[in-house]
Order: C-alpha cells, then structure tokens, then sequence
C-alpha cells in the first residue's frame, strides 16, 4: 500500500490512489504537518503545536494509521507527496511551475502555534520558487536575454513589497534573497539597496550578520564612511563583533587612517582566535596586511611586516583545509613587489590571478592585476585591471586602477574619473594623487 499527499493547493490523501475521506481538525492538520516535509518529529515538537498523543486515537487515523512510525520520541508518516517533489526539482522552473499552488490552500486552524507553522511553511515553498526565479535570471543575464531576466526580477521585487505590508519578516527574507543575487552578479549598489531596506525588520544576531554583509557592500561601492556609521556602535555577540572590525579596519584603511586600519584588524583577529574562527582570522590579516603594504607605499614603514601577515593568512588557509584565496595572494605578491622580491612577486601574483579567473571572481581578479602590474609596469595589467574593477562594481579598485592607467598612458581625461571617484570615497591621499596627475597631464 502506499501513501500519497496533495499538498499543494487543495488538501487529498490517497490510499493506493483512492481519496481518502473524513479526515480533519486537527487530525488533519496532524497529518499535514507530518506530510509536508516526511521527516520524523519529536513529540517536544509535536507538543508545541498542541498535539498529544492521544490525538493519535482519533476514529478518522484508522486508515493511515499503519503509516504511523513511533520511533523512540518521534513520530513520522510513512508517505511521499507533491510537496518532496516540489522540493526535489531544485531549480528546475518548469518543473516547480506545474507543481506550484497555495500549500493546504483553505487550511485554518485555531491553535495559534499551527496557524504560525502554517504561514511559514506557505512561505518557505514559495520562497523555493523566488529563489529558482532569481537563479534563472542569473542565466538569463549571462546569456543575453535581459528583458527575460528583468521581468523575473521584478516579479520577486513586487512578491517582496507585498509580503512587507503582509508580514515585514517575510518581506525582510526575500529582500536578503535579493541581496544575494545581486552582489553574485556583480551589482553591489543594488545589494546595497536591498540589504538596507531589509535591515529594519530584522532583529539582534541576524540584523547584526546583515550589517556586516552591508559594511561589506558599502565597501565595493565606494562609501566607507558609511560603513563607520553603520558600525558606530559594535555588535555584542563576539562573532558579529568580529567581522564588524574586519569591515571597519577596512574603511579605515581606505579614509587613509592606516592606524585605525591596523588596530581595528589586530582586535578582528584577537576575536577570531577566541572564537576559533579560521575564517575570521584569514580576512582580518588581509586587511591588516593591506593597511601594512599601504604604510610600507605611503609611510616608508618595512613591507616585510605585510608580507608576514599576508603570509599568516595564506598559512590559515592552509590549515583550513582551502585553497589561500586569490585576493590574499594577491596583496602577498604585491607586498613582495615593494618589498624588491620581484621573482618571488611575480609567481605568487599569476598564481592570484589564475585563481581569481577560475573562480570568475572580477573583484579578486582586479587585485590580481594591479600585483602584477605593481611588479612588472606592464600597462596592459592596469588597463585590464580598471576592466574588471568595473565589471565588479568595486569604487576602491576602479580609483587605484585609474590612477596607474592614467599615469601609465598620460591620459588627462582618465585622471579626472579618478579625481572624481577619490572625492567620492573621501581618500585624500588618492585626491592629491589625482589632483597632480590632472594638472601634469593637463599643463
């Protein structure tokens, strides 16, 4: 005999295909909870939504009831449904498409904690579906058809704004959903766009990751004074708090406030060795080695002392068990070019770069470019780095690349974008830079 649930749109149990009839109340909804997702539930979570065992003595349980496991403190019902075959097509749309409709369409129950079960499930499967939308158009993109790619997003746009109104928490996940997909794409004012709409209906740890993720945007668009302000005052919980000195020393580093960079990426990593988070501590030493590399530039300081930090990260990576990522052998090959190791430089730097292409990452694959055009001046490196730094959306890049083209080909009108890119981030460093390059080229 098997067991089949209709889940999506009106609710039907068959029996070897046959309806099965009289089921309801809170037998039903008995039922529907275990359907859904197949799995087996304790009876702590069983209790929470008002279920008892006793329930499980109801006449209407007669014919399913040998589909009823009790496993130790669990139970589960034997039984597929439309709902696992909704959820096993992943992002197959058409598939997803047939199967879509309102989860227990008409379904209501009068115990509170179900009714709320109830809404997240509805929202949950169609959440499945934004989300295949979303990884359409990403395809969609890449092959061209923008139009197609467009009404997609729109449509979980509007999804989004209606669930605010309906349920702000719901709209909230939707607009991080959204988030997602366009910093994947390489769009980060649009990331930025729905991260801070989502924000205010979020909550302690969570609103705190997503600050980070923000910080980290603001970044790539060029505005690291308002990261400052966003991360005015820290987050608690250590892990949050962490992250946030990784993107304030950061915006330090970019505001020309190596210090402040330097100490707020030394309290990341302090941090990151409480917490044991091997993560942590490779990008707080990127920033640290960063800033480091900028005071060896600017200052004149040893550029061993970022080549050692570089180094760390490379070595935590390792340790992780990961590949050391394209941007910290980047800054590592870098750091190496000023520090006058150029063969050195130059093998760590392609090997930056050939990683970054390979993960089809522009913003690492920028780093890259100006490391090897740090060691070797070879303009065609800074040209192609100003290439990517715009295909990436990354202010910060796009300014430095800017600067080396300009200067490399004495191009005046190349010099003045990057005057005005350098008044935007507020670097006045870069500013001056800018300023002279205009005024020698224009002269």
């Amino acid at each position: 005999m098997l067991l089949y649930a209709k889940l999506l749109g009106s609710i039907q149990f068959e029996l070897d295909g046959d309806t099965i009839d009289g089921l309801q109340g809170r037998s039903l909804e008995l039922l529907v909870f275990l359907a859904s997702r197949g799995l087996a539930k304790t009876w702590l979570e069983l209790e929470e939504l008002g279920f008892l065992q006793d329930d499980l003595k109801a006449a209407e349980f007669e014919p399913v009831r040998v589909f009823l496991i009790l496993e130790h403190d669990s139970l589960r019902l034997e039984v597929g449904s439309d709902v696992q075959d909704y959820l096993n097509a992943g992002t197959n749309l058409r598939t997803l498409t047939s199967l879509r409709a309102e989860f227990a369409l008409g379904l209501s129950s009068s115990h509170p904690a179900f009714q709320v079960w109830l809404a997240r499930e509805r929202f949950d499967l169609h959440k499945v579906f934004l989300k295949a939308l979303l990884e359409n158009s990403a395809g969609l993109f890449d092959t061209g058809r923008t139009e197609e790619a467009n009404k997609n997003l729109e449509f979980v746009v509007r999804e989004r704004e209606k669930y605010l109104e309906l349920n702000p928490e719901f709209g909230a996940e939707i607009s991080l959903e959204l988030a997602g997909f366009e910093w994947r794409s390489n769009r980060p004012e649009k990331s930025v766009e729905h991260l801070q709409i989502a924000l205010p209906y979020l909550q302690d740890t969570k609103a705190d990751h997503v600050k980070a993720n923000l910080a980290s945007a603001l970044i790539r668009v060029g505005k690291p004074q308002d990261v400052i302000a966003l991360l005015e005052s820290l987050p608690s919980h250590t892990d949050s708090k962490g992250w946030a000195l990784v993107h304030l020393a950061n915006a330090y580093r970019i505001l020309d406030d190596l210090e402040n960079s330097v100490k707020f990426a030394l309290e990341a990593y302090d941090i990151s060795s409480l917490e044991q988070d091997g993560f942590m501590a490779v990008a707080a030493l990127t920033v640290q080695g960063e800033a480091l590399l900028e005071k060896a530039i600017f200052e004149g300081v040893n550029p061993k002392e970022a080549v050692i930090a570089f180094g760390k990260a490379v070595g935590i990576s390792e340790i992780l068990g990961e590949d050391a990522s394209a941007g910290v052998l980047a800054g590592l090959g870098h750091a190496h070019a000023v520090w006058g190791s150029k063969n050195k430089a130059l093998e760590v730097s392609e090997k930056a770069f050939k990683r970054a292409r390979a993960a089809k990452d522009a913003a690492s694959t920028t780093r890259a470019l100006l490391a090897l055009y740090a060691t070797t001046k070879i303009g065609s490196f800074a040209r192609n780095a100003l290439t990517e730094a715009r295909v990436a959306g990354h202010k910060p890049y796009e300014l430095l690349a800017l600067l080396e083209v300009s200067e490399k080909e004495k191009d005046g009108s190349l010099a003045r974008e990057a005057l005005k890119i350098a008044l935007e981030i507020g670097s006045r460093r870069l500013e001056t830079r800018a300023t002279n390059l205009v005024n020698q080229l224009e002269a």
